[in-house]
């Protein structure tokens, strides 16, 4: 098999002196040339930030790329994130030959913040009153995994976390220990799939592929929304290969949450995949297409002003209109 090495890039942000947040946080480890290979990548800016180790895989004798030889192994990766839209994107795929017996893995992180003020607008509350928002997101994503039986016993291991908060600095709370911040609204999820070999006559089944999925999405104002999921497929075939491939997609999720006109709101969200391959096996996690958010008034006339202002270009996606920003197209 043959690749093509990284690039990198960091997008610059507006000059506007904002106080957005964008960052992500790489490494790659795998073995290749007789030797280990780390590769370590992170930045930021004020709006946003994107990683490309661009893999592309073509057959031995394509005349692009190198080689990837067996007892060798090879991983890529990419991450964005966009503080402006709270918009992120991670991607990963681990690599590793029949006579490779050592570990290969590959991390991609991306977080970004902003921050919003609750104006009165022409609604006719005050600054102090109490007011509902609306927060509507979406996270999905997919897993692939496969590991095969010979010359060793495989492995393939892939997993997701994230996270979504948003918090009013304004209403600390002193517990007598310190101070402490509660979310008004806030959403975490996390998947895992794997596929792996094992001794039939121990175990009593050749193959194994556990998959978990679980999110909650909570608020000040509203009964908490969860998903919790787990499964492990056995197969007792005589096959050399064993694939496994799952999705994970919440849904457009909506939550109302109070929030107190006047005060400016802290937003922050991160999305993290990791995955590993050991021997004959491959796992992959692409998580590139959807994880970003919208927030609305449920009350007329109040305004949301935004310290980072989304773009025009990403304000029209599921109908959702004002900062509706779940579903980019054409990043499949």
């Amino acid at each position: 098999m043959c690749v093509v090495l990284a690039v990198l890039t960091a997008l610059a942000g507006h000059p506007d002196g904002a106080r957005g947040a964008a960052a992500y946080d790489v490494y790659l480890n795998y073995y290749r040339d007789g030797q280990t290979q780390s590769v370590e990548a992170e930045g930021e800016d004020d709006i946003r930030v994107s990683y490309s180790s661009v893999g592309v895989v073509v057959p031995p004798g394509g005349g692009l790329g190198f080689s990837i030889l067996d007892g060798e192994s090879y991983c890529w990766a990419h991450g964005r994130a966009d503080a402006a839209a709270l918009d992120l994107g991670v991607r990963a795929t681990a690599l590793s030959t029949p006579q490779n017996g050592r570990f290969s893995d590959v991390r991609v992180y991306t977080e970004a913040s902003n921050r919003f003020t609750v104006l009165p607008g022409t609604s006719g509350l005050a600054e102090g009153d109490t007011t509902l928002l609306t927060l509507t997101l979406r996270l999905d994503g997919s897993m692939h995994t496969e590991a095969r039986s010979y010359p060793a016993s495989s492995w393939a291991h892939a997993d997701m976390d994230a996270s979504f908060e948003i918090i009013d600095q304004g209403n600390r709370i002193d517990t007598g220990e310190g101070w402490y911040t509660p979310s008004v609204a806030s959403f975490g999820a996390t998947c895992e799939l794997e596929a792996y070999h094992v001794s039939f006559p121990y175990w009593g089944y050749a193959y194994a592929s556990p998959w978990e999925a679980w999110w909650n999405l909570e608020s000040n104002a509203a009964a908490d929304q969860s998903y919790d999921f787990a499964h492990t497929q056995k197969e007792n075939t005589q096959g050399m290969l064993f694939t496994s491939s799952r999705s994970f997609d919440t849904g457009t999720l909506t939550i109302e949450f109070e929030a107190i006109v006047g005060h400016t709101l802290d937003v922050s969200a991160y999305l993290e995949t990791y995955v590993n391959a050991n021997h004959d096996a491959q796992a992959s996690a692409d998580f590139y297409n959807t994880f970003a958010f919208a927030v609305d008034p449920t009350v007329q006339g109040v305004q949301i002003g935004w310290e980072v202002t989304p773009e025009p270009a990403g304000l029209t996606l599921l109908g959702l209109g004002g900062l509706a920003l779940l579903r980019r197209r054409g990043r499949r």
